[in-house]
């Protein structure tokens, strides 16, 4: 396992990320939160998600878009425009870091959650040449705007909570306007904070079986890491 950190500087300092390449890794998937929930106050599951990828087969670096001091805004969060911005330039990062420092370069998916969904997906819609698949763990979808909607091209699954009838009726509406390859999937007994260890452990489960049919691999390692995440989940 090759752990690294990478770092952005921003005008209310700087944003740090987590780096991990297992050995054989499928593809690397940006997994990207905003600081701690604005209304539960409770930390990003972020990294414990990341954990299940990596035992996958999945590389995988994750950051918070939000310094600790912007954190404490209180509309922050929604300010789409500025996360994907972040978004973009880590990327762009993270390319840079591969290249220099020889590394395989790997298919990469994005996964956004809550609010950062939005931002996920109008980074895939400018970078479509660099992104093999999306994930979006909750979020509003359809505050990307409709001409990001309408330029996507990476396949897009999209994760709700059952119990989240508002949201799920609106992914819908935000779905009709992709024409992408979309997939919409509720999560059983869950919101769409997925928190129940169910709840979470799904997610992760149909996050791992989307990349992996979208990231080119031979179908013996993806079933190889599909059956991995089966014994850990279950």
């Amino acid at each position: 396992m090759n752990n690294s950190r990478i770092s952005l500087h921003t005008e209310h300092g700087a944003l740090y990320g987590g780096l991990s390449l297992p050995d054989k890794a499928r593809g690397l998937v940006m997994l990207a939160h905003a600081g701690t929930d604005p209304e539960s106050r409770q930390p990003s599951d972020g990294e414990a998600f990341a954990a299940l990828l990596r035992r996958a087969g999945l590389a995988t670096l994750t950051i918070d878009l939000l310094t600790h001091q912007e954190d404490r805004f209180p509309d922050v969060h929604n300010n789409v425009p500025l996360l994907a911005k972040r978004l973009l330039d880590c990327l762009s990062s993270v390319k840079r870091q591969v290249q220099n420092e020889g590394m395989t370069a790997l298919p990469i998916g994005l996964c956004g959650t809550g609010h950062t969904s939005p931002a996920v997906l109008r980074v895939a819609a400018l970078r479509d040449q660099d992104i093999s698949a999306v994930v979006c763990r909750g979020g509003l979808i359809d505050l990307a705007g409709v001409l990001y909607l309408r330029s996507l091209q990476a396949p897009i699954l999209v994760l709700v909570g059952d119990a989240d009838e508002h949201l799920v009726a609106s992914s819908q509406r935000a779905l009709q306007k992709v024409s992408c390859r979309t997939e919409l999937k509720t999560i059983p007994d869950s919101d769409s904070t997925f928190a129940s260890p169910g709840a979470f452990q799904a997610s992760a489960y149909e996050s791992v079986e989307w990349f992996s049919k979208h990231f080119p691999a031979s179908d013996a390692s993806a079933n190889a890491g599909l059956d991995t995440l089966t014994q850990i989940v279950h």
